[in-house]
């Protein structure tokens, strides 16, 4: 062979070898980079495939900790699977006196089971949870037995439940990764994930000065994030900030859980970041801020950073009110807090049909609804239509099914 053959096969080979070592740096380089652990200020927290159950990374998952409000999703579990979402219960003098954070509920008000589930995953709202367990199981007590039997047969043996709310209470633990089994659970039911994706809604009630409540989601990373959270957020001086939720990209659902946090919306998305391989984000954009959309300066009042005895405190300095109601003789919410100011009015509109004599009946007409091209949602026992900017866009709505033979209301949000 000629010589300007070897030499030419010569530099083939040295190159090839070459690009096998640059292909050797760049893959140790990644395998290093998905070593590196997520910066997060938790006591203990966990990353886990919402689908295989198998743990992606975790710190002291184990370690039994005050949850706080993320009690409140077991407490949901039970009711969604009590089959008695349409029942309407009365609130009792208990109910309407435990600790914020809370809706006002008060003695001899009533709400549909179901309702009160938003107000529960929502606003965080102990009075709601406590009505809650008192209608299915007598008392708060009776409550939590029912609520640790459930956790065992989850596997969650790491938790045991004292109230159905999460305020601070001797014995009321969990874990981390016990969190994100009951979670995974939760996610199964499909009222969980339409409650937990819903960003504010009005419940009826039957209460002598109010017909409705508004409620809005704690959850920061379900809007303004570059993945959709759902979860739930808890918050008591002992827990610190605590949360458990789930995010998906590509096909595949990831849980995570935190207790005892101190940055707890930069200590979510670095773990869901982690979990995506993804780089960190920069500052989450809040779900509403005062130098937000037009009128949303009310929502930036209701919803707070934590829940429980922070939001405890503001209630004992008259700083805030949870819940802002429609009255009975106006079409549109003000919301009022302590000084006596008005807050601008809503700037969002939907359609109400109902309520129905029973959640079953929503379902029917919601059914009946979709296939003329129209979709709504079964609040209750009623079926919300849309999310407008205007009245106008409602009025349009509204008057196309009255020429179908509905009678809808306009309800703002």
């Amino acid at each position: 062979m000629p010589a300007g053959g070897r030499k030419g096969g010569s530099e083939v080979v040295m190159w090839g070898r070459v690009f096998v070592l640059l292909g050797l740096t760049v893959a140790a380089a990644g395998s290093i980079a998905n070593a590196v652990e997520p910066r997060v200020t938790a006591r203990a927290a966990i990353i886990v495939d919402a689908g295989t159950g198998e743990v992606l990374w975790e710190r002291n998952a184990d370690w039994q900790l005050p949850p706080a409000s993320t009690t409140k999703v077991m407490t949901a579990i039970l009711a969604m699977e009590s089959h008695r979402l349409d029942d309407w219960v009365t609130v009792s003098p208990d109910a309407s006196e435990v600790a914020p954070s809370k809706i006002g509920l008060r003695a001899g008000d009533r709400m549909a089971l179901g309702d009160l589930l938003y107000a529960v995953l929502l606003n965080s709202a102990n009075d709601a949870a406590t009505v809650v367990a008192e209608s299915l199981a007598g008392s708060e007590n009776e409550f939590a037995i029912k609520m640790n039997a459930k956790a065992r047969a989850l596997g969650a043996r790491n938790t045991h439940f004292v109230n159905p709310h999460g305020l601070t209470a001797e014995g009321h633990v969990s874990t981390a990764r016990d969190l994100t089994t009951i979670f995974r659970y939760g996610l199964k039911i499909p009222m969980m994930r339409e409650i937990l994706e819903t960003p504010r809604i009005k419940v009826p009630i039957q209460s002598r000065r109010v017909n409705a409540v508004s409620l809005h989601s704690h959850n920061r990373l379900l809007t303004g994030y570059v993945h959709r959270v759902i979860g739930k957020t808890g918050y008591t001086r002992p827990a610190g900030r605590c949360f458990v939720g789930a995010a998906s990209e590509g096909g595949r659902e990831i849980v995570i859980a935190l207790l005892g946090s101190s940055d707890l919306w930069g200590d979510a998305r670095r773990l869901f970041a982690h979990a995506f391989g993804e780089p960190v984000e920069g500052p989450v954009v809040q779900m509403a801020s005062a130098k937000g959309r037009r009128g949303r300066a009310g929502a930036q009042i209701i919803t707070t950073e934590g829940d429980d005895d922070d939001v405890a405190e503001k209630f004992r300095k008259g700083n805030v009110h949870l819940a802002s109601v429609d009255r009975k003789t106006t079409r549109t919410t003000s919301r009022t807090v302590s000084s006596g100011k008005r807050v601008a009015p809503s700037d969002s509109f939907a359609v109400r049909l109902g309520p129905y004599p029973s959640r079953k009946s929503a379902e029917a007409a919601r059914n009946r609804l979709a296939k003329s091209g129209v979709r709504g949602r079964v609040v209750g026992q009623a079926v919300m239509i849309g999310e407008y900017p205007s009245r106008t866009g409602a009025d349009k709505v509204a008057k196309g099914l009255r020429s179908k033979g509905y009678s809808p209301t306009i309800v703002s949000r």
